[in-house]
Parts: structure tokens; C-alpha cells; sequence
């Protein structure tokens, strides 16, 4: 990158904080200007407890995030995205905030029609030589910060969503098409791709983790042999089907526990388990305690 676009970056992302400074004056969630945007402001570091990353981009403006993804350890900055091109379980994140600094990051949800547009329009989105996973971070360039920067200053001139927005979508989704985590999407979204195929499979297993998995007929849903599911399902996720359906079991067991004070015989049979004691051997081993410790915890 040249040096004035290295300067107009780090303009464009400084701006893009004081814009959000003004506009979200403390910590919270906040929707964004774009459906399916949230801006995140933390105004002190934090760990939170586990969720799911849809198929997103979280762009931090400022401030540091770490996390683990599908059993992938990932820490990212200020400047810096992370994609993922499917929905997969996150066991913990944690927000890190200098002092006087707040913590700002944009996430915005992927549009797969959008994306099935731009592929259909573009003919340089190729498929990319090699495999890839569906989680990457990345560098955002000058022209991706100038999208950012174009959704902070929709908070000043609220008159101009129903055209601005639009655009910034089209024009976000192109880069991230074109870019160098553009490769996991075109894998994931071009028609006829085995990683098409599963993207299909992991939407159905977000439907259906409550449900006994058999691996023939999830490979039968999705048109592939067991053999190739099973393969791609962990290159593309780094899991196989049945640690992604574990991890979503558990998830939702201590989110159960936590938001709706169930306990933990409960939540396990909620979620699909039919013996309370594997679901204690298997929160343990996951969350490092117990799952009654481990909800009481996180309640305090």
C-alpha cells in the first residue's frame, strides 16, 4: 500500500471514531445505519460468554478482540476484520480497551443474495487455487475504510440511509469479495462447490442440534458421500459435524442456565442429551467447570 494511502486509512479510521464517539456516547450495542449492522462500544475490557458467529465481518475501529472460533484462537486490532463465511460457535471472546480509549467494532451480517448477485455480475471472482476455512482476519485497505467511514457519517446525515446504505452494502461486499479473504466466500457461495454443499449442511444443523445426527442422512440432505462431508465439514470448519452439534448443544445449555435459570438436567435434555451425566462430563471438559458452577458464575 502507498504511503498516502497508509495515511488516508489511518485518517479514515480515526475519523470513523470520533464520528461513533459523538453519536454512541456510552458502552452498548447499537444498530447500525445498514440491516444487520451492530456497533459495539465498550468502554471497559470484558469477557463474555459463548455464542455463534453468523456468517459476518467484525471490523475493529479501536481497541483489541480475542476470541475462539470453532476451537480456532484468534485475536485481532484496530484496522484489522474477521470473517466468517458460516455460522460457527465461539467458546469466549474478550474485548480489550485502553484506558480512555473506548472499544469500537462494526459487525455487519453478510447478505448471501448480495453476495449471489456480485457473482453473477463479476468475472474476476474465480475460485481460489487452494482449500480454505471459513474464518480468516484481515487487513481492511483505504477503500474498505472509506465504506466504514461513509456508514459512521450516516449518524450525521440520517436524510441519507435510503440511498447511502445501499450502496455502502453493495460496495462492502464487493471488497470483501475481491479481497484477501475473498477466497473463503467464493468457495462458500459459488454455485455447484462442495463448500456450497456444506454451507448447507451447517445451516441445517442450526435448525436441528436438538436432534440425534446421523452422519448418512445429513450427507444424503446435502448431496455427498459420507466420506466427503466429513472431510470438507472440518476443512471448511475445522470441526467434524458431530463436535459442531456438540458445541451447539453446549452453548445453548449454558445460555439456558444463564438467561433463563434452568438447571442442569433441564438444559441438557432441552438440548438434545438423554444422559444428564455425559452432559456434565462434556460441559466440563469444554467450559473447564462444571455446568451448575459455570452458570452460577456467570450469574454473579
Amino acid at each position: 500500500m502507498m504511503r498516502d494511502e497508509c495515511s488516508e486509512r489511518d485518517w479514515l479510521r480515526e475519523e470513523t471514531v470520533r464520528l461513533l464517539s459523538r453519536h454512541l456516547p456510552k458502552s452498548g450495542d447499537y444498530p447500525g445505519p445498514v440491516a444487520g449492522m451492530t456497533i459495539y462500544r465498550r468502554d471497559a475490557s470484558e469477557r463474555v460468554t459463548g455464542c455463534i458467529y453468523g456468517a459476518q465481518i467484525i471490523a475493529i475501529v479501536q481497541g483489541r478482540k480475542r476470541a475462539l472460533v470453532a476451537g480456532q484462537r484468534v485475536a485481532y486490532g484496530a484496522g484489522q476484520y474477521l470473517l466468517t463465511g458460516v455460522d460457527l460457535p465461539a467458546q469466549a471472546r474478550a474485548v480489550e480497551v485502553e484506558a480512555g480509549r473506548p472499544f469500537f467494532s462494526m459487525l455487519i451480517a453478510l447478505d448471501k443474495a448480495l453476495l449471489d448477485q456480485l457473482l453473477m455480475e463479476t468475472d474476476n471472482c474465480h475460485m481460489p487455487e487452494a482449500e480454505q476455512t471459513a474464518l480468516g482476519v484481515a487487513e481492511a485497505d483505504v477503500r474498505m475504510w472509506r465504506v466504514f467511514h461513509s456508514l459512521a457519517e450516516l449518524f450525521e446525515n440520517p436524510q441519507d440511509v435510503p440511498v447511502i446504505a445501499p450502496l455502502c452494502l453493495k460496495a462492502l461486499h464487493y471488497r470483501l469479495l475481491t479481497g484477501p479473504l475473498g477466497g473463503q466466500l467464493r468457495q462458500l457461495y459459488l454455485p455447484g462447490t462442495t463448500s456450497r454443499h456444506i454451507a448447507g449442511a451447517i445451516a441445517w444443523l442450526r435448525q436441528n442440534f436438538t436432534a440425534p445426527l446421523r452422519i448418512s442422512d445429513l450427507a444424503q440432505r446435502v448431496n455427498l458421500s459420507e466420506s466427503m462431508l466429513f472431510r470438507q465439514f472440518k476443512k471448511v470448519t475445522s470441526l467434524t459435524p458431530l463436535q459442531f452439534q456438540k458445541q451447539l448443544r453446549l452453548q445453548e445449555a449454558q445460555r439456558l442456565m444463564i438467561t433463563e435459570h434452568m438447571d442442569a438436567n433441564t438444559a441438557s435434555l432441552s438440548v438434545g442429551y438423554e444422559s444428564p451425566h455425559q452432559f456434565s462430563r462434556e460441559y466440563k471438559r469444554f467450559f473447564g467447570q462444571p455446568p451448575l458452577r459455570d452458570a452460577n458464575q456467570w450469574r454473579a
